[in-house]
């Protein structure tokens, strides 16, 4: 909006980001666990039983790690509070670089649980496919 300076636009974008992640954050919960049960139920031959008994370790892995960032989110959001307080650019200079610390470990959790979701779908389609086939 015009009546805006670059500081509001700034903190607006941000806490627009922090929302952004929380809801992406969530879903990865409920598709860890979708996926994590599709694979137990589903049927495997004795080949693929190993490799995916370590899909659903990484998946494990995966929930724990979201987890943690679900809690480094909601501490991140607290701290954040703080740039509201400021009145001098040193202050949001602070502010903004912490953020684009934590900007780049949240987009590369989430880079990181594109490549095992494509991995899963991948491995779940192949699954479905042989059932179809029978």
């Amino acid at each position: 909006k015009k009546h805006q300076n670059q500081e509001d636009v700034q903190k607006l974008l941000i806490f627009r980001d922090i929302e952004h992640w929380r809801e992406e954050l969530l879903v990865i919960k409920e598709e860890v666990s979708f996926f994590k049960t599709l694979l137990k139920k589903q049927k495997h031959s004795e080949k693929e039983q190993e490799s995916v008994k370590k899909l659903i370790l990484k998946l494990d892995a995966k929930q724990l790690e979201n987890n943690a960032f679900i809690s480094k989110l909601t501490n991140y959001t607290v701290k954040l509070q703080g740039i509201n307080e400021c009145d001098n650019l040193e202050c949001e200079t602070f502010y903004l670089n912490d953020y684009i610390e934590f900007k780049f470990l949240m987009e590369s959790f989430l880079s990181q649980y594109r490549k095992l979701k494509k991995n899963m779908i991948s491995k779940i389609n192949k699954e479905l496919k042989k059932t179809d086939s029978i």
